[in-house]
């Protein structure tokens, strides 16, 4: 069969060579989007494998700044145990109690996420994980007050990723404001044992627009990364 405009894939971690028509030729036998699939699958996996190469630097790394007493390792801790990259705990108050040391040993960054943590209810990026302070425990005004003196330092806080693809890990920055004016825009509420939805939080204008108004800052400052 004559072939015509045929491309070349070469898979980045197996040797495969492909030969595609536009009437969709076969290797060896093996239709192109079954050996196109394979390629990706082998191209997870070993990236798969090099993100958790990364994560153990990183965590390698938390280890010595909290051997060295660098707050920052406190904090990365503490994210850790709520985001799932660390599984020591999960328990809500434990964590709460992780980030209140590390705030109080000096990381803006962990009195910033502990504020967000008392206001919200949540840490960001929480993945599949579901852990939430106990209503009881929730003080929008006091996780006001702490986001508000973590800005003082900086107006984002660190978190880390790994890009597997691009073989590095690192901290992105991210603004504070940037996670509070969603909640004075469209309100907070709580679904009751009986379906029915309370509200916990008010929309509010006003305050929507002062925690916009110091997320913009913050964006345009050039404080934040991705």
């Amino acid at each position: 069969m004559k072939k015509t405009h045929c491309q070349i894939l070469v898979g980045a971690t197996i040797s495969l060579l492909l030969l595609i028509s536009i009437s969709g030729c076969q290797l060896a036998g093996v239709p192109v989007v079954t050996a196109m699939h394979v390629a990706n699958v082998a191209d997870q996996h070993a990236a798969g494998k090099r993100a958790e190469k990364l994560w153990d630097q990183q965590l390698a790394e938390m280890r010595e700044m909290q051997a060295r007493g660098d707050p920052m390792g406190d904090y990365l801790y503490a994210l850790g145990n709520a985001q799932g990259w660390i599984k020591d705990t999960s328990d809500p108050l434990k964590i709460r109690d992780l980030l209140a040391k590390a705030a109080q040993e000096g990381s803006s960054d962990a009195k910033i996420v502990l504020g967000i943590y008392y206001f919200v209810g949540a840490i960001p990026h929480q993945g599949t994980r579901s852990i939430w302070l106990p209503d009881s425990l929730r003080d929008h005004q006091h996780g006001l007050q702490l986001i508000r003196e973590g800005m003082q330092a900086r107006c984002t806080y660190g978190e880390p990723v790994v890009s597997a693809y691009g073989n590095r890990a690192y901290l992105r920055y991210i603004s504070a404001a940037s996670r509070i004016w969603p909640y004075f825009r469209d309100g907070q509420y709580r679904k009751e044992a009986n379906g029915n939805y309370i509200t916990i939080l008010d929309k509010d204008p006003r305050l929507e627009k002062e925690w916009r108004d110091l997320d913009s800052k913050c964006l345009a400052s050039g404080a934040t990364s991705e």
